[in-house]
């Protein structure tokens, strides 16, 4: 019977957890897009020559663009983008950043469960951040070999590419 209340415990964390991630990456999300002008108040801006058209000098003051997007955009070739292309490629490293908060999450609620579903760890002690697929670990664990497990059991997350352990040992 203390199986079963195990499992269903986890799963209600999970489930919990799970909620928790997902509403804070909309919410980020929607900040985000609130904070932004739009991409024709943005073009318009970054037209310093009020010729309709962004070269490469005017473009590279967007922060989000690089010399690679910009060729990419450029579907015409003819060195400078348009408020079409503009728009396109601003599109594209937005639907990039939502991808990515939206796969932190996933993890952060992976790492969060598999770390609930180990008996040996007590788990609410430990905090889960991801950022870019770089997991930190933060808070209180009884030992080293806890500070250890909790490595093991996060490495084991798909799409994990690092992890930060500054959980620390309580004496």
């Amino acid at each position: 019977m203390n199986n079963i209340n195990t499992k269903k415990t986890t799963m209600a964390m999970m489930l919990l957890a799970a909620g928790f991630s997902f509403h804070a990456s909309a919410f980020d999300t929607d900040q985000v897009q609130d904070a932004q002008a739009s991409y024709a108040e943005q073009f318009k801006r970054l037209d310093t020559n009020s010729n309709d058209l962004l070269t490469m000098t005017e473009a590279e003051k967007d922060k989000s663009l690089n010399s690679k997007l910009f060729a990419q955009a450029d579907k015409d070739n003819d060195g400078t983008l348009n408020k079409d292309e503009y728009a396109e490629v601003k599109t594209k490293v937005s639907e990039q950043k939502v991808s990515q908060v939206v796969s932190d999450s996933v993890i952060t609620t992976k790492a969060k469960a598999k770390l609930l579903a180990e008996e040996s760890l007590k788990s609410l002690k430990i905090s889960v951040e991801t950022y870019k697929g770089e997991v930190i670990l933060s808070g209180f664990v009884a030992n080293e070999t806890m500070k250890a497990k909790a490595e093991q059991v996060v490495a084991s997350v798909e799409g994990v590419k690092s992890i930060k352990n500054g959980l620390v040992v309580k004496s």
